[in-house]
């Protein structure tokens, strides 16, 4: 599915929302405004949807269903949705090991509220992990390495807790 859209320049918040959705549903830019996802019935949807928002602030929009005309075209394409999903996975990776490492990096004693907020930061991050998982059409390498990111430094904060938890009850506070 293609998308092709002309909004006016100002206000320029309208230009940055529409990005932002399409950024959101996993469409990746081809083109100047002209932005491609895979077709199914969702996609071709969620582009409608957003053909019509455009057009009610003032923009126009089309929309295709489009066939590439060669096998290389194809593969060119599906390449660049799968290194965009692994920039946004290496990014996901990234933060996961940011915030264990601040948690548990520091020299000083661990106290159980720091565990506590960095555990829930990584859910948070779960959280985007099943969104890039929705938009990751083709199925990117980098999904892998994201994932064990997250639930390792979950499991490893966890038991953390768990332990520094089990001694203060150990001790009677």
């Amino acid at each position: 599915m293609l998308l092709s859209s002309r909004l006016p320049r100002e206000p320029t918040r309208l230009r940055l929302a529409v990005w932002r959705r399409l950024k959101r549903i996993g469409a990746v830019l081809l083109h100047d405004a002209v932005w491609v996802l895979p077709a199914d019935a969702k996609t071709r949807e969620a582009f409608e949807w957003l053909a019509e928002e455009i057009e009610e602030q003032g923009g126009t929009a089309l929309t295709w269903k489009a066939q590439g005309l060669s096998a290389d075209q194809d593969r060119r394409v599906v390449q660049q949705f799968r290194s965009e999903a692994d920039e946004r996975y290496e990014s996901l990776a990234a933060s996961a090991k940011a915030i264990r490492r601040a948690a548990v990096g520091r020299r000083r004693k661990l106290q159980s509220g720091q565990l506590t907020q960095a555990i829930r930061q990584l859910r948070g991050l779960e959280r985007a992990l099943r969104l890039e998982r929705r938009r990751d059409y083709f199925g990117a390498p980098g999904r892998i390495a994201a994932e064990a990111a997250v639930r390792d430094a979950i499991q490893d904060l966890e038991s953390r807790l768990s332990l520094k938890e089990g001694a203060r009850d150990a001790l009677g506070h």
